[in-house]
């Protein structure tokens, strides 16, 4: 069974936000992390909450915790950004 990332952030303008985070889909996908949904909370509307499936653990860790991605998410105004890698039981 695949292991999951629940990624969630507030974000300064969800719209402009989410078109970027759009772009950016090559980039994960050549690290093994598939784009499952996408959401926005509907009582707080620049909260983003994204469900990825990994396929490969060490690729992907790599790439969350980069340097790169830390300044993307900074210049694009994302704040507060939570993590959980989840596996299968």
């Amino acid at each position: 069974m695949a292991t999951h990332v629940l990624w969630q952030a507030d974000v300064a303008d969800f719209d402009a936000w989410h078109e970027v985070f759009k772009q950016d889909k090559r980039n994960r996908k050549a690290v093994g992390i598939r784009e499952l949904h996408v959401w926005q909370d509907p009582d707080n509307k620049n909260h983003a909450v994204a469900l990825f499936e990994i396929l490969d653990l060490e690729k992907a860790r790599a790439f969350f915790d980069s340097e790169e991605l830390a300044m993307h998410m900074e210049r694009d105004g994302v704040i507060h950004v939570q993590v959980k890698l989840l596996t299968p039981v």
